[in-house]
């Protein structure tokens, strides 16, 4: 159990100091991926949204 999570932590360790590195050499590219991932996210959220309010809405109705 230590052994893996001393695996993970190394992991997370080598990921940042590997992205701080990338940020470095070409900032644009990266900045652009964020700006892409966040893009992404959004419409995942708002798409998560509209199908809840959807059904609560229906939940609603039916017990009305």
């Amino acid at each position: 159990m230590l052994k893996t999570i001393g695996v993970v932590v190394g992991g997370i360790f080598v990921g940042a100091v590997a992205a701080e590195i990338l940020r470095e050499k070409c900032p644009e590219k990266v900045d652009a991926l964020y700006a892409k991932v966040k893009s992404f996210s959004d419409r995942i959220k708002a798409g998560f949204n509209e199908g809840y309010c959807s059904v609560t809405q229906r939940a609603e109705s039916t017990e009305a």
